[in-house]
This record gives C-alpha cells, sequence and structure tokens, in this order.
C-alpha cells in the first residue's frame, strides 16, 4: 500500500514534535479543506495509526486533510520503540508517572491547531479530533479544555480521566468502545497493561454518562435502529441541539473497529469487523461539517 503521509515537525519548547499528514492535492489556500486530527494509542505513532485505521485513504477518496501527530517517549533522550520507551500522551490519568503528568499536551495540540492554517490549507472552522485508547483520553481532554476549537471529536476505546476539566461549551461526540476489551473493561475493574502498570479504570458506562452530562444531556439515551449487526447504538440528546452518540460492538476487544488488528491478541483481544469505525466516523464528522458551512 502506497504511503499517502508526509511529515514535518513543530519547534516546541526545547526540541521538536513531529506530525505526519495527507491533503488532497486539489485543496490550496483558496480552497480549504477539512481536517481530522488523529490521535494514536499509547506505544503507537501517527505512520502505524494510519496503517491501521486507513485515515489518508479515506481522506484521499473523500477530499479531507488527516494530521497524525506523534506523542513523547516515556525517556527523553531514546529513541521510541513499542515495549521499551514507547510514545504516550498526558490524557490525565497519571498511570505513567512524573514524565506523563510532566507533558504539556494540551499547549502542543493547540499550538498544532493554530500553526496548521498557516502550514496546510485545512478551514480552521472544521476541524474535527479522534483518538484511540491513550489518544481517546487525550480527545476527551484536549476537547474539554479547547471544545470551542474543535467541531466534533470522536474517542475510541478511552476513558475519561478528568471529568473536573468540564468543555467550554457542548461539543458533538461519537464514542465507540468494544464488550470484551481487556485494556478499557465495560465494567471497569484493575488493568495491567502491556507495559506492566496497574490501572483502576473506571467502567465505560461511567464515561458515556459523564461526558453526556458535560455537553448538556439530562434525559434517557434513545436506541439508534442501524443496520450493522451485534452493534448497540444510543443517542444522548441535549437541548442545545448538540448531542453524543455511543456504540458498543459486540465481541470487540481493544482494537481500532473494522481496521487491520494487529496489536497483538494476547493482550488486546478480538478484533472485529462488525463495524468500520474509520467510514463511521467520519459520516459522523461529515454531517457535522455541513452544520458550520
Amino acid at each position: 500500500m502506497k504511503n499517502l503521509l508526509q511529515t514535518r515537525q513543530l519547534p516546541w519548547q526545547e526540541g521538536l514534535r513531529t506530525w505526519h499528514y495527507y491533503v488532497p492535492p486539489y485543496a490550496n489556500f483558496e480552497r480549504r479543506v477539512p481536517v481530522v486530527i488523529f490521535l494514536h494509542g499509547a506505544g503507537g505513532s501517527g505512520p502505524w495509526a494510519d496503517g491501521e485505521t486507513g485515515w489518508s485513504l479515506l481522506a484521499q477518496r473523500q477530499g479531507f486533510a488527516v494530521v497524525l501527530p506523534d506523542g513523547s517517549p516515556i525517556h527523553p533522550n531514546k529513541p521510541a520503540k513499542f515495549l521499551t520507551n514507547p510514545l504516550i500522551w498526558n490524557d490525565g490519568s497519571g498511570a505513567w508517572g512524573e514524565r506523563q503528568r510532566s507533558l504539556d499536551d494540551i499547549d502542543f495540540l493547540s499550538a498544532l491547531l493554530d500553526e496548521l492554517p498557516r502550514q496546510l490549507p485545512i478551514d480552521p472552522q472544521r476541524v474535527f479530533l479522534t483518538g484511540f485508547s491513550n489518544g481517546a483520553g487525550m480527545t476527551f481532554r484536549f476537547a474539554a479544555s479547547a471544545a470551542d476549537r474543535l467541531t466534533a471529536i470522536a474517542p475510541v476505546a478511552g476513558i475519561w480521566w478528568t471529568p473536573l476539566e468540564q468543555p467550554r461549551c457542548p461539543i458533538p461526540t461519537f464514542f465507540l468502545c468494544g464488550d470484551v476489551d481487556p485494556l478499557i473493561p465495560y465494567a471497569g475493574g484493575r488493568v495491567r497493561n502491556p507495559w506492566g502498570l496497574i490501572i483502576d479504570k473506571p467502567s465505560v458506562p461511567e464515561t458515556v454518562e459523564a461526558w453526556a452530562r458535560a455537553i448538556g444531556w439530562t434525559g434517557t439515551a434513545v436506541e439508534v435502529l442501524t443496520s450493522a449487526e451485534h452493534v448497540r447504538w444510543q443517542r444522548y440528546p441535549t437541548s442545545s441541539g448538540v448531542e453524543m452518540q455511543f456504540a458498543l460492538i459486540e465481541g470487540l476487544g481493544h482494537h481500532w473497529p473494522g481496521g487491520k488488528g494487529q496489536l497483538s491478541h494476547k493482550i488486546a483481544g478480538l478484533a472485529s469487523h462488525r463495524l468500520h469505525a474509520t467510514d463511521a466516523i467520519w459520516q459522523f464528522f461529515h454531517q457535522q461539517a455541513h452544520r458550520v458551512v
């Protein structure tokens, strides 16, 4: 498969932060396009995540830009490696100790959002954020801090770790999880991650309801009828018209839904193609993009 991504670096604090991107060839500064920003999971990278999820291929077909920044390594002076020096985000969990807590990823992503319209022909009024696992937690956290800079978000297989950091304004949200995820267990509980860290995780419904209430939901969840079998889909409407959608995928472990399933099944459980998250998320984002045109 042809690699569609290009790579740039952003001066940041005392070093450089790397980000990868694809922009349709016809886009220009007079014809700006929407952008999807994707945050990889712990141990991943932008290019690895793109190969797993297919975001740049979909961007090529549908005519939007995609940006995949890299997180920061646990040991900043050593090369990044999945098991011994993973790239991570400061999602607010504190699970990785002082190094994670010292990462100012909210400011980094804010600086990246400032820079993108200067370097790429993207529309700053149509900016979408999604992420997986640790990247999903970072998606929640950044949206809570900077909801006014985003059009919609779509965390996948992650936790909102910082419910005291309430979003400044309601933001359309699509949240996806698997019901047999050993690393983000639906019922919550104590988990040992691939790096040997023991983490007490809240249940998925706690994150769903906490975030839905944070963006204005006060009523009852509404079941959505879809053609996707073995997927429970719910809407959490609000009085403002901004809503949260939640899809729970039966039989899915800790993998990108509909992705290549490259994570070890011993660690992450089973992959599933019952829902193709990249397509479903873009459909959700596309609907929100038309609301702001």
